[in-house]
């Protein structure tokens, strides 16, 4: 069945995000700037109930705001993000909810415990990523917007998002 994911996709109009995305992040190209609740997953769970058990995770949701305002990573694997602190509690329970789901539970990563972040920079090697992380924070990085939708995606084999179900929160 392939990739799967869940996901926010922040309405972002903050054209440095964009910039370094484009230059650091091998995904800039298949996917916008989204905050991962669900990691990619691979299941024979069909997709009707994959967008069940969002919808019911999600039927006292309403939207609420977020605001990415700090640079961190793990450079030495080649990772700079945004790390969500307004917001990131409502996120974090979100995300703990979903892997309660039976279907959800066996492809929790024990292993990264779970921070609300934006990925900016991946596939890039530790040095630049280490650069990278000094300088981003010279710049005006805070951002705010609202989250209004959850989004369901397949992963497609050349890396696109391909979004198949959307959710608008209350």
């Amino acid at each position: 069945m392939g990739l799967r994911s869940v996901l926010l996709f922040p309405q972002v109009n903050m054209p440095l995000i964009h910039d370094v995305r484009r230059q650091y992040d091998a995904l800039a190209e298949h996917i916008p700037p989204h905050i991962s609740l669900v990691f990619p997953f691979e299941s024979d769970t069909s997709d009707e109930t994959v967008c069940q058990v969002v919808t019911d995770a999600f039927q006292h949701v309403s939207s609420f705001d977020i605001t990415l305002n700090q640079v961190a990573g793990d450079p030495d694997n080649g990772y700079v993000w945004l790390v969500v602190d307004q917001g990131s509690d409502e996120m974090t329970a979100l995300h703990d909810k979903l892997y309660q789901s039976p279907i959800f539970m066996n492809h929790l990563r024990q292993d990264i415990p779970y921070k609300p972040h934006m990925t900016i920079a991946q596939g890039i090697s530790a040095e630049k990523a280490y650069r990278l992380m000094a300088e981003l924070p010279q710049k005006s990085l805070t951002y705010t917007t609202r989250i209004e939708v959850v989004s369901v995606e397949h992963i497609l084999n050349n890396d696109d998002s391909e979004v198949f179900f959307n959710l608008a929160l209350r």
